[in-house]
Order: C-alpha cells, then structure tokens, then sequence
C-alpha cells in the first residue's frame, strides 16, 4: 500500500512540474493541520508524557515535535477508532513549554505543524500533618511515622528538616490505606519530622509543617521487695532472681545506684520470673541495683538498695564419721569421711589453721569419700578436715583427728623357712612358706644391720629367693617381710643352714685305666656317672696336678683322655663334682699297667731278599695290621736301623696287610736281620731274626 502511495504522488509531482501552474485541476493537496483546541498535553512526572487530538479521521497519523523546525519526531500515534489519537512521550520535560504537531491524511502530505504549548509537571498535594501520627520507641524497637488515607503507590518520605534535613525513612503504599514509614532510631529525645506525599503521576509534594513526637519513654521501675539475691561462694554462680516479668524484658543487675559496674543481664523468654546469672559478686554482705527495659521502652530508673547476705560457710564435719589409716611406704593413707552429698569437697590439712593440704577429693557419690594421700608418715600424729559443700563456703576445720604410727609387719615364723647352701656354681636358697601374694622378704647376714644378701616378692603362698653364694661353711641367715600396707616385720631369730656338702667319692670298680704307647692317649673310663658330673684325675692322693678332667653329657661312661700317664705302671686318684655340692674325695690309688710291648713277628711271615750290587734288598713282611710300624736292624739289640715302612691298607684285602721293606745293600758275608713291630697302642716288640737269601 505504502508502495503504491509512493507511486501515486510521484506522478502528481511530475504532473505538477510540467503543467501551467495556472493549472490547479492536478496539484497534491497538504493535509490540513490539528485544530488547537482539539490538542491536550498531560505532563506526568515519574510518568511518560500525554498527547491527545480529537477530531481526525480513522488512520489519520500525528506527529509531535520539539521545534517548529525539527524533521524528526518525539512521538507519534495513528487515530484507530471515534477520530482519536494518542502520543506517548517518554518527557517532555518538568517545566511548562511548547510541542509542534502536524497531521497527515490518507492520501495527502503531512500537514502545517502547529504550536500547542504545554504546563508544567504538578506537585503532590500536600499532606495533612493532624493526621500522621510518630512513635518514638526505645532502641532495639524501630520507631515509626504512620500516615492515614493514601491510595496504591503514593511513597510517603519522612525528613529531619522543613528543606534541607535528612531522609530519615521512606516507604510505598501497597493497597489503599495507612502506610507506617519504619526509622530505626529518631532520636532519645521529643522533636519533629516532616513528610512529603509522592502520589502518581505527579511530582513529591512539599513537606509538611513539623510533625511533633515525644521523647523515648522510660520502662517502669522495678519493686525491690520482689528480687531476692542468692549470694553462693566460688564455684557456684549467684544468682538475681526478678518475678513478674513479660516476654523480652531485659534486667540488669548493677553494683551501686548510678554508674558501677554491669554485674549481670538476662532476658526474659516467657512470662514470670527471671533468673541472672552473676560469676561472683563478693564474699561479703552487700546491695545490688536493678533495672528494666520493657519493649519499646528505655531503660527503666534503677531499684533502690537491694541487699544480700554474705556467702555461708558449709556445716563443719563430726570428728566422729572421719577415720585415719596410717599406712607404710608404697601404699597410700586414707581419711575417709563418712555420710556426704554429691559433690562434697573434703580437704585434709596437717594444722588447725595454715598448714599444708595433704590431700583433696570430691564426692561422686552420696555415702562415703576416701581421700587418698601419698604418706602422712610414719609417726602417729593428727590431721585437721574441712568439707566444702555446694554453693557453700569451706568448713572451719575439725579438732585433730588422731592416727596411729605405721604398723610393722608380722614376723615370719622360722619353721616355715628352710636354707639350702649349694656349691659354687649353684645358688644358695632361701625358701618361705605360707606368705600372701605381694609379700617382700628379705634375707640377711645378721640379726641387726648387717649386709643385705637376698629379696624376692611373692607370686603365690610361698617363694624362692635366690643367693649366689652364703658361704661355705654353715652359718645362720635373718629374715623379714614386707606386707602390703605395713613396714618391715622384725627379722627372725638365727635359721641356721650346712656347710656346703661334698659329692659322694667314686668307687674304684667303677674306673678302668688304659696306659696306651706313646701316639695314643691313655683313658681313664668312669661309669655310674649322672649329666653334669665332673670329673678329676690327679696324679696323687693330695695336692698334685689335675692329669685330665671330663664332664659327663649324657648317662653311660666317661672317657677322660690323658695325653700319657708314663710307661711304667701307677696309681691315679679320681674326685666327682656333682651338681649343688662340692668336690668329693679322691679315690685311693687306681693302679694301672705298664705299657705293653707289642707282640713279635712271626719268623716265617719274614722274607729277606738280598740282591746284587746296585740293587736295593728287600724285606717282605706277611700278615700285618693295617697301621703296624716295622723296623728292619742289622743286630739283635743296639746296632743300626736299615730300613722301617708302615702297614697301609691294600686293595684286595681290609684286614692282613703285607709289607715291603727296602734296606741299603749289606756284606755278602752277612745273611742275618732283625726285624720289629710297634702295633697301636702297644710299644715296640722284640726283634725277630729273619734268614737273608744268598
């Protein structure tokens, strides 16, 4: 459509240039401009600006503009139905001016503007000040400036000044009706605000003349003859209790009537009364001072003097209900107190005034209460008890409560004691009968000093204690004992214990002595032996030297080894040290052999092979033992040693051995040898003549 428009009046224009212009049959016509008074401007504030002109015709479009000269617009609108357009302008602005509208027609050009000139935005209406009522409340409750009659959206401002004060708090009506302005604090003190009214569409109102308010009103003094003040000692918070008190009352509880110190505070949270919690207040009798602050009231005038008593002592113990036990080093003593309450704190002092603690201990449970002390000591003496109850001060303290010294142990009963004096090399014994578990014995070397030699602590009735060595000889040993909770007993009288005994002495057919040659060791063989048996072989009946010694490791024999007893024949002497007792006797001489001479060879198991000069001769030497020595002579006794071999242990046989022997040539002349042999264990034999081959 814009289109074909566009088409149409370009081809008026044409018309139009090239006709007479004294021809008006084709000339585009202007729309006519709006009639003035067909023209209203509303100017809003807060609100975009109306433009209203009646009397158009349906599709008719107005423009506005800002200046007669202006080619664009500031607002437009179409008249939709009854000739009516509307133009919206965002503003046109606060203060009175002029807007150009101009009015284009279906089918004919924007018209003429005209000038329509417009009033200024309009003030609010001023509020009525009888009407707005200010609450002044105490901190902790917003005051509040209500104002009555407002319509949805009026925005009520609350200032400190008639032009230039403060904005103190603002707020918008939501539905039709009283708004309140919530301020968080006035002020203490009475004096004025002043409100302004923003209704919509129009600009804030002027503020109204002052609207008075009052001063912040005191809360209602307390009555001094309801508050009791409980005074407790240390340990116990005192207490301020305050009756007939509302939801959000606040107490405070001060030390003197004006200034002073703020003792304590608490808030009620139901009705009825109200307790304050105070550390301490003081030992002594005194006053406090109270006050009140209700909601939306200020602290309240404090009370008159409202006294309290001093703190109270607890009631002093009965000597009677306390029992010392004096007990020894290692167990502790014990005051027990009988017939307290929970939470009873028993102090135990070693004077009637000043003086140590010895021991403090609190009751957990109604009844009883043992306080446990280290060691009071081991004299008899007196202790001094207080008891502390709750909310009460420290008791005076008792009259001297008497205890005993320590009290020894029983002493043991020597029968029930056997001493056992071992050998060196296995400890004494000292063994105690019927004792209690925890029982401490003591051994010693003399009924009064003396050396400490042994201690032991009983797992079970009775105990062992051990010694390394009492002495050899007899002699007598002193015991004590420690029970639990007492001192050391008094020793016993002598317990007498033997010298160390002797172990039995060997019996001689029980020893067997074998005197080998030289390049054997010579045995002697003990049987009838235990383990551990020790054994000595001396070369005399006393003193001497020890030969050879053995230790027995298991039943059966003993073989002592001796490197040689001699050739000759003798006599040994043997001792046994058995387990816990000393060495015993030698025995009297064992006799022994001399060393035997090996048996001589058989002339018939000789060869002798004498061969030429340049070649050794021979001696074949038949049925030896595996290990026999042969030495081969020129002479029956004496003379020179021509030749000695050893018999080894051939292949072909594990028992008889033959032997070869290789000598230096002799004389031709000569035809006799001598040939010996030294069996194991035996000396060497006689020789035996052997016949040399020609």
């Amino acid at each position: 459509m814009k289109k074909l428009l566009s088409k149409v009046l370009g081809v008026l224009l044409f018309i139009s240039m090239v006709l007479p212009s004294s021809s008006t049959a084709f000339a585009v016509q202007l729309s006519n401009p709006p009639v003035d008074t067909n023209i209203t401007i509303t100017n809003n504030a807060g609100a975009p600006d109306i433009l209203n002109v009646t009397g158009l015709a349906k599709g008719d479009i107005v423009n506005v503009y800002s200046s007669a000269t202006d080619k664009k617009s500031i607002g437009t609108g179409t008249a939709k139905v009854a000739g009516v357009a509307t133009v919206s302008i965002k503003q046109i602005g606060s203060s009175a001016g002029n807007v150009y509208v101009s009015v284009k027609n279906t089918g004919l050009l924007e018209s003429n503007k005209i000038k329509k000139p417009y009033d200024a935005e309009a003030k609010s209406i001023a509020l009525d000040p009888k009407g707005i009522v200010v609450t002044n409340n105490a901190a902790g409750t917003k005051d509040t400036v209500v104002v009555p009659s407002l319509v949805t959206g009026d925005i009520i401002k609350v200032y400190s000044g008639s032009t230039d004060g403060v904005l103190l708090g603002t707020a918008t009506a939501k539905i039709d009706g009283d708004l309140t302005v919530s301020i968080d604090q006035i002020g203490a003190e009475a004096g004025n605000v002043y409100v302004s009214l923003t209704s919509k569409t129009l600009l804030e109102s002027d503020t109204t003349s002052f609207v008075a308010y009052l001063a912040e009103v005191k809360s209602t003094p307390l009555d001094p003859m309801g508050i009791v003040v409980t005074n407790n000692a240390a340990g116990t918070a005192d207490t301020v209790v305050v009756p007939g008190l509302a939801i959000g009352d606040i107490i405070k509880v001060y030390s003197t009537s004006t200034d002073g110190v703020l003792l304590g505070t608490a808030t009620a949270k139901v009705d009825g009364d109200l307790t304050v919690s105070i550390d301490q207040i003081g030992a002594g009798a005194g006053n406090v001072y109270v006050s009140v602050t209700s909601k939306t009231l200020t602290e309240s005038d404090r009370t008159t003097a409202v006294p309290y008593d001093a703190e109270v002592k607890s009631i002093p113990l009965d000597p009677a209900s306390i029992v010392v036990t004096n007990n020894a080093a290692g167990t502790s003593d014990t005051v027990v107190v009988k017939k307290l309450a929970i939470g009873d704190i028993v102090n135990v002092y070693s004077t009637l005034i000043a003086g140590d603690i010895l021991g403090t201990a609190t009751a957990k449970v109604a009844g009883d209460l043992t306080v446990s002390i280290k060691q009071i000591g081991a004299e008899s003496g007196k202790v001094y008890v207080t008891v502390t109850s709750k909310a009460l001060l420290e008791s005076d303290r008792t009259i001297a409560i008497a205890y005993a010294a320590e009290a020894k142990s029983t002493p043991l009963d020597q029968n029930q004691i056997v001493v056992t004096n071992n050998a060196v090399g296995t400890p004494d014994t000292v063994v105690v009968q019927n004792l209690y578990i925890g029982d401490i014995v003591k051994v010693y070397s003399a009924a009064t000093g003396g050396v400490l030699i042994g201690t032991s602590t009983a797992t079970a009735s009775g105990l062992t204690v051990s010694i390394k060595q009492i002495g050899v000889a007899s002699g007598n040993v002193y015991v004590s004992v420690i029970r639990k909770a007492f001192l050391e007993s008094d020793r016993t009288t002598a317990v007498a214990y033997d010298a160390e005994a002797k172990s039995i002495p060997l019996y001689k057919s029980d020893i067997v002595v074998s005197n080998n040659a030289a390049g054997t060791a010579d045995t002697v063989v003990i049987r009838n032996l235990v383990i551990g048996d020790i054994v000595k072989v001396y070369s005399s009946a006393t003193s001497g030297i020890v030969i050879g010694t053995a230790t027995e490791k298991a039943v059966g024999d003993l073989t002592v080894s001796i490197k040689q007893l001699g050739v000759a024949g003798g006599n040994i002497y043997v001792s046994v040290t058995r387990e816990s007792f000393l060495e015993s006797d030698r025995t009297s001489g064992v006799p022994y052999d001399s060393e035997e001479k090996s048996a001589p060879l058989y002339d018939r198991n000789i060869v002798a092979i004498n061969n030429s000069d340049g070649v050794l001769d021979r001696v074949l030497i038949q049925n030896l033992a595996i290990g026999d020595i042969v030495k081969v002579y020129s002479t029956e006794k004496g003379g020179v040693l021509i030749g000695t071999g050893t018999a080894i242990k051939a292949k072909t046989t594990t028992v008889r051995v033959d032997l070869i022997v290789s000598i230096t040539q002799t004389k031709a002349a000569s035809r006799d040898i001598y040939v010996s042999v030294t069996r194991k264990k035996f000396l060497e034999s006689d020789r035996t003549l052997a016949i040399k081959s020609i």
